[in-house]
């Protein structure tokens, strides 16, 4: 199996090198973004989902411009899907 990966790629001004190690920060906004809508928990909810499944973050500049955000997770071994005896089930859609 491989791994899963997935960048976003804007073509905005790109991430100031100040800002880089903090992008992924609980509401951090770089000081060019404070005056556009948004409270700066994106990106760090992405990297906690991310993490949480075994993945890593990245974060840099694409070199013809804009930013690049991305993450990387790893492949998914196949599991049987977990049966509880005691279990309800509802069956009125069925």
């Amino acid at each position: 199996m491989h791994a899963s990966d997935l960048t976003v790629r804007d073509h905005g001004a790109g991430i100031a090198a100040a800002d880089s190690d903090a992008v992924f920060g609980r509401f951090y906004r770089a000081d060019a973004t404070r005056s556009t809508p948004g409270s700066g928990l994106g990106l760090a909810i992405v990297r906690d989902i991310v993490t949480a499944h075994g993945g890593v973050t990245h974060a840099g500049n694409h070199p013809d411009g804009g930013a690049c955000v991305g993450f990387r997770l790893p492949a998914a071994a196949h599991r049987e899907p977990v049966r509880r005896p005691n279990a309800s089930v509802d069956r009125r859609n069925q």
